[in-house]
């Protein structure tokens, strides 16, 4: 009896739809949404600039990319759920929503993204911040450039080549 109850669950597990490589529909429009509040001011490159930043920020897994982008300080357009047990997305969706030419942009920036054909165009930038401020942990961050409105950094600095051979 122990053995039929271990392969029914085997079987139960066997047949449980395996998450697909990309993002589900509600996670794109999360995405799409901080893409969109954050640079849709700066265009295409402004939010594959942002894109970037959340999937260096997951490590290249596309499951993380979602708690990465609504994390507590991450990026500020999150700000009014960082408090919430059970966050509310729909403000925020709509919000972006209401500019449809941008969020139509993020939306195929992240299917570029999901097909492993977006240029890193941070060049690795894991953190960054608008031109009309600077935040107090910039100093321990190594700059690597500007896109748009937003100046780009990371912990890392990225490694010389030695000439000496």
């Amino acid at each position: 009896m122990k053995y039929v109850m271990i392969s029914a669950m085997t079987l139960c597990c066997t047949f449980h739809p395996v998450q697909s490589a990309g993002l589900s529909s509600y996670d794109r429009q999360i995405v799409a949404s901080c893409m969109v509040l954050e640079a849709g001011c700066d265009g295409a490159e402004g939010m594959q600039a942002v894109l970037n930043v959340i999937i260096n920020r997951a490590e290249g897994y596309l499951h993380r990319m979602v708690p990465e982008t609504v994390k507590r300080g991450s990026f500020s357009c999150m700000s009014s759920i960082w408090n919430s047990p059970f966050p509310n997305y729909s403000s925020l969706l709509c919000q972006a929503q209401n500019q449809p030419a941008a969020y139509s942009i993020a939306l195929r920036l992240i299917e570029t993204m999901e097909n492993g054909q977006l240029w890193d165009n941070t060049y690795g930038a894991t953190h960054y911040h608008t031109t009309d401020i600077r935040p107090y942990w910039v100093s321990d961050m190594h700059y690597l450039t500007t896109v748009g409105s937003h100046y780009f950094y990371t912990h890392n600095i990225p490694r010389q080549v030695s000439q000496n051979f």
